[in-house]
């Protein structure tokens, strides 16, 4: 009796050692798109300039990172930043607001991130306050889209082009 007992008991402990704790991971998708701010844009009229969709690439990001969508408990916009493009010696002090907002179909327009006010001596790369909403329902879509809300607060002679680069940032467990 003894020896069958204690044969559970290890048969127990080995068992249980071979079930394994999923691990949690982190890792950043990055996504870029270009913005043209129109010459002819009055002063202090808000317009949103909005992107093609999106591809999501978040099934590749997710098998590169060894984990799928069914295991992501989060996505947060991590990163955002606006960098002037064209014309060369331009600067933001043309903004007065800027708001990103992600869309995608089924699903309420969301702020990912914003700055108001831009400031006067901004340069030509912005940071935006980013939100920490969970924006996981969007990315898991085929496609999304990026709009911009701004605000300008002086008229431009020229066309003004610039870029987004963002960075969103998955939380998610690991395959076993």
């Amino acid at each position: 009796m003894r020896k069958t007992a204690f044969s559970l008991l290890i048969a127990l402990f080995t068992l249980s050692a071979c079930t394994r704790d999923k691990g949690e991971i982190s890792f950043r998708m990055k996504y870029e798109a270009n913005y043209l701010v129109e010459s002819s844009v009055g002063i202090n009229v808000p317009f949103t300039l909005q992107t093609p969709p999106v591809q999501s690439n978040s099934e590749q990001a997710f098998r590169n990172n060894n984990t799928n969508a069914s295991l992501v408990s989060s996505i947060t916009m991590d990163y955002a930043q606006f960098a002037i493009t064209a014309p060369e010696n331009s600067d933001f002090s043309f903004l007065e607001s800027v708001k990103l907002i992600i869309k995608a179909d089924g699903l309420e327009d969301k702020t990912l991130a914003e700055l108001d006010p831009v400031p006067a001596n901004a340069g030509n790369t912005i940071v935006l306050s980013t939100s920490k909403a969970n924006f996981k329902e969007y990315l898991l879509k085929d496609q999304f889209t990026l709009s911009l809300e701004t605000v300008t607060d002086e008229f431009r002679s020229e066309d003004q082009e610039f870029r987004f680069n963002g960075e969103f940032l998955v939380k998610a467990d690991v395959l076993n």
